[in-house]
């Protein structure tokens, strides 16, 4: 019971050429691809070429952490179980290959590296059995000792020419400064913390807002110290420099130690994007801002102005008498405004 749970668990699901070609008009045809699944919902896409036969098996068993014959295959494979999958699940499957935009050109770039090193390994075959007839060639050595007479000449004495320094050696993951002078390349200043949806990754935070765009990256890397990792590019693809981005990904693909230290306050995080990827170097702790004191956040009582002075408020009290009996009077007379005294009408007149 055990084993079937296993492997239920695990699946790689192989798409030939010509499955491909209906979804990707330039689909290489000497290249296939491997889902490699499991129930947790985590996919890797792998790309390989019809030639390597059985050997696409072992890499898929090594994305899925899996034996031979220890993960479901397919189509069917000899030693490997296999599973039913419906009509509308492989539909799903291609939709979810359709939305990668850019695997079709990474499936050229596959094939060309794939008949590079398949030329190489074929060149260095050919020099091994050169030089391996070469040596049976070669004729035996004589056992009789060889005798040699000194001759004694005078020569021009010549300084001795100073050896060229050697280059200094690069470390391994650093480039020469002559190979990146064109590159590529963008630095971004972001904060890193441990959000709802895992470690989030923003970009510009200070402007980070409901609109801003927010992603879910599955695929990360790290430095063999953990010092820092590194994110695909298409992770900021359409993102320009200055602009807020949110990229979330998921907490289990970062180490505990990882985890632990990302939990507490959020850190500075230095940024750097060229072609290879989005190298992300965890930085400082942000300090939290101070509570404002309880006394400033009362606000300051503001004195009233006075508007009236002594001789305004004359004026509006006669003001507001003249009014009133004008008004009391428009009350009183006005059923009888037909019939009421010519003095009486011309002082309403006047009082409006």
């Amino acid at each position: 019971m055990g084993q079937q749970t296993m492997i239920a668990e695990k699946l790689a699901y192989f798409f030939d050429a010509s499955d491909l070609g209906s979804v990707f008009e330039d689909w290489p045809e000497e290249v296939g691809l491997v889902l490699c699944l499991d129930d947790a919902g985590t996919c890797e896409m792998l790309l390989h070429h019809r030639e390597e036969g059985r050997t696409v098996l072992r890499k898929a068993g090594a994305l899925l952490d899996r034996g031979p014959g220890e993960f479901a295959v397919v189509p069917a494979v000899e030693g490997y179980p296999t599973r039913r999958v419906l009509f509308s699940d492989e539909q799903k499957l291609l939709a979810l290959v359709e939305d990668e935009d850019d695997l079709a050109e990474m499936a050229a770039d596959y094939l060309i590296n794939y008949h590079f090193e398949k030329d190489r390994k074929a060149r260095e075959r050919r020099e091994k059995e050169a030089a391996r007839a070469a040596v049976q060639k070669s004729p035996a050595r004589s056992s009789e000792p060889f005798f040699w007479r000194p001759r004694l000449h005078l020569s021009e004495v010549r300084a001795k020419r100073q050896p060229r320094p050697k280059a200094p050696e690069i470390p391994q993951g650093y480039v020469p400064a002559e190979a990146i002078s064109e590159v590529e390349c963008f630095f971004a200043e972001g904060e890193l913390r441990i959000g709802r949806r895992g470690v989030r990754l923003a970009l510009a935070p200070e402007l980070v807002d409901i609109k801003t765009c927010t992603r879910l990256v599955q695929e990360v890397g790290f430095r063999d110290d953990l010092s820092r990792f590194v994110l695909p590019r298409k992770a900021v693809e359409g993102w320009q420099p200055g602009e807020p981005l949110v990229i979330d990904i998921p907490e289990e693909r970062f180490p505990a130690g990882l985890r632990a230290r990302f939990s507490g306050a959020a850190r500075v995080a230095e940024v750097t994007i060229t072609a290879q990827g989005v190298f992300v170097a965890p930085g400082a702790v942000i300090p939290e801002p101070e509570p404002v004191p309880e006394a400033e956040l009362k606000a300051p009582v503001r004195k009233r102005r006075r508007f009236l002075t002594p001789v305004r408020v004359a004026v509006v009290l006669l003001t507001g008498v003249g009014l009133t009996a004008g008004t009391m009077i428009n009350a009183v007379e006005t059923p009888n405004l037909l019939e009421a005294p010519a003095n009486l009408v011309a002082f309403d007149e006047g009082a409006d």
